[in-house]
């Protein structure tokens, strides 16, 4: 084990799994669980369940499931020993490492010696900003950009020095290998010298520096702005493996808590536009760096926000952006608004120009998915008849994705009246995209493939849900794993899956309430740790003089595998004997090697 088991119960003892999800997911009290919308999956309902009893979370559509550290592994995609050091962390836990892997020792150790730097060379670029006699370009044009001194120290703003050495100089100073420099992102290798003998150059040079907080307050990267026309104008960090630019949003680290407490986010492209609306007061803002928005930004916002607007500019770019991003929040369930500014402006000019409360006005005005592409697209291609009939190409698939079939009506009945054509034209567009694409039809997602009934055999169905209703017995109620153990029960399981996780459950030291919890560090993978918390969320006839039902389906499971073994040893002994002709001996060997396979043994 890297990290000994006792620790591992000491950090679940300590954790509270609300309070841990809950800064990622809206959770809402119901009953003995909270609930919110699950954030690996798109869904509209909450499906999504955390147990504070348990200490455990469990996702009913997608079966994602698990104790603190499962959640963490999951969310931030990183390994078990960095999610048990990252909850220790949170609670003040000492973690001492033990023997581990060496590949895996090297990428745990690569991602913190990297997240030290990001914070070395944050501090560096601030003080440049700060005291270099080179920065006073940058000073004047923060300035000039209505940047407070406020919000430069709330960001960490910092300044890059027009120079091509001014970070190499930092990392040797640092004494840094020259791995960590190159995984870092801030120098390039530039061509080797006549000694052949590698060279460095600096990423950023002569630009502004933000530095790109995640929302475990960590730095991650960099971004750097132009202070005139040079190209690019922006420039970030390429991927790392601290930084992904399909994960974090700019500014979201600060941003969150105003974020629920107005149950709504806007979203911006760039830096200054970021900047001018949280010092404007507008808190509840993000930026997307320039990048389309991915399924991942957006599960991270709906974590603290039910509604959206985007706020793009409103050139073309700007549009284009804006429906490139649409279906993504429409596809995992978020209501999304589209703020078009005025022609001219961007956030950061219209919030500067015309104030905060102007621009919420206009938020407030915001369109609608489906008013927002119909608008684009009349403006795009007139209002001849080709014209029109192109709109109505271009509306076809959105409308034929949209699942509510009433507001699907509505909108094709705005339409037709918009374009002047009769209303069964335009449902006519619609329904073929349905018929052939599926249009707003919902995906179904898989279920655990372990619960469910692969050749419909009534027998093999119940037997599966005995076992099931029996495992989550001996999950939840440790004097139920004690009795099974004493009687040889799961000896007599058909899912070998039941078995081996039951034999590891029964045999555990536990008390009921943090039981499932410490179970799901001792699972061996994450199918079984979600397994362990789909049962251990199970209700159904758990309730009463539990081990009294117990017993009763102990007996009821020995009896029919008992039975069902010996009828089989007797069919196929008659087959053998050739005394029953209606079951010919290779068709029952067959069936009885299905079996074998369909549980397990195989």
């Amino acid at each position: 084990m890297l990290i000994p088991q006792e620790k591992i119960s000491e950090i679940i003892n300590a954790s509270d799994i609300v309070e841990v999800i809950s800064e990622v997911v809206l959770l809402k009290k119901s009953g003995r669980n909270y609930f919110g919308l699950c954030p690996f999956h798109s869904e509209k309902s909450p499906s999504f369940s955390v147990s504070p009893e348990k200490q455990i979370f469990h996702c009913f559509g997608c079966s994602a499931g698990g104790n603190v550290f499962s959640f963490l592994m999951r969310h931030h995609g990183i390994s078990f020993p960095e999610a048990v050091k990252m909850a220790a962390a949170r609670y003040n836990i000492v973690v001492e490492m033990g023997s581990v892997d060496p590949e895996r020792k090297r990428r745990i150790a690569l991602k913190e010696e990297l997240l030290r730097l990001n914070t070395a060379v944050m501090k560096h670029y601030k003080v440049l900003l700060t005291d270099s006699p080179g920065a006073q370009g940058a000073r004047n044009y923060l300035r000039d950009r209505g940047i407070t001194p406020e919000t430069i120290d709330t960001f960490s703003l910092g300044y890059a020095e027009d120079r091509w050495d001014d970070m190499v100089r930092f990392f040797r100073h640092l004494k840094l290998g020259r791995n960590l420099a190159e995984q870092s992102g801030l120098v390039l290798e530039r061509a080797s010298d006549r000694g052949g003998k590698k060279g460095y150059y600096d990423r950023f040079r002569n630009r502004i520096v933000f530095p790109i907080v995640d929302t475990n307050m960590q730095v991650a990267g960099f971004g750097g702005r132009v202070m005139d026309d040079s190209m690019p104008k922006y420039l970030n960090s390429p991927e790392t493996p601290v930084y992904s630019k399909g994960q974090i949003l700019y500014g979201l680290h600060l941003a969150k808590q105003y974020c629920r407490q107005v149950d709504c986010v806007y979203i911006v492209e760039g830096y200054f536009d970021f900047l001018s609306l949280f010092q404007n007061g507008i808190k509840n803002t993000v930026a997307s760096l320039g990048t389309a928005l991915t399924v991942d930004h957006v599960r991270r916002l709906k974590g603290f926000a039910t509604r959206a607007v985007l706020v793009f500019d409103s050139d073309n770019a700007g549009i284009n952006a804006a429906k490139r991003c649409v279906s993504t929040f429409a596809a995992e369930g978020v209501d999304v608004r589209i703020l078009v500014l005025p022609k001219g402006h961007d956030p950061d000019s219209f919030v500067n120009s015309e104030g905060a409360d102007a621009f919420k006005r206009a938020a407030d005005q915001a369109m609608s998915v489906m008013d927002f592409l119909t608008d684009t697209a009349m403006k795009k291609h007139g209002s001849s008849v080709e014209g029109r009939i192109a709109v109505l190409e271009e509306m076809k698939l959105p409308l034929a994705r949209i699942e509510d079939s009433a507001a699907r009506s509505l909108y094709v009945r705005g339409l037709a009246e918009q374009l002047g054509i009769d209303e069964s034209a335009v449902l006519e567009r619609v329904r073929n995209v349905v018929s052939t694409q599926g249009g707003g039809q919902p995906v179904s997602l898989p279920g655990n493939g372990d619960l469910s009934d692969p050749d419909d055999s009534g027998e093999t169905l119940e037997s599966y849900r005995r076992e099931e209703q029996m495992l989550a017995m001996i999950i939840q109620h440790p004097e139920v794993g004690r009795e099974a153990l004493n009687q040889g029960v799961l000896d007599h399981f058909y899912c070998e899956r039941f078995r081996r996780i039951g034999r590891i459950v029964a045999e555990q030291d536990g008390n009921e309430g943090m039981m499932a919890a410490d179970l799901m560090a001792a699972m061996a993978d994450d199918q079984d740790r979600q397994l362990v918390a789909s049962l251990a969320m199970m209700d159904g006839g758990l309730e009463g003089d539990v081990l009294e039902k117990a017993v009763f389906l102990m007996k009821r499971i020995v009896k029919v595998r008992v039975k069902t073994e010996n009828t089989l040893a007797n069919q196929i002994r008659r087959a053998e004997q050739g005394g029953d002709s209606r079951l010919p001996f290779e068709l029952l060997k067959k069936r009885q090697k299905e079996i074998r396979k369909l549980h397990g043994y195989e």
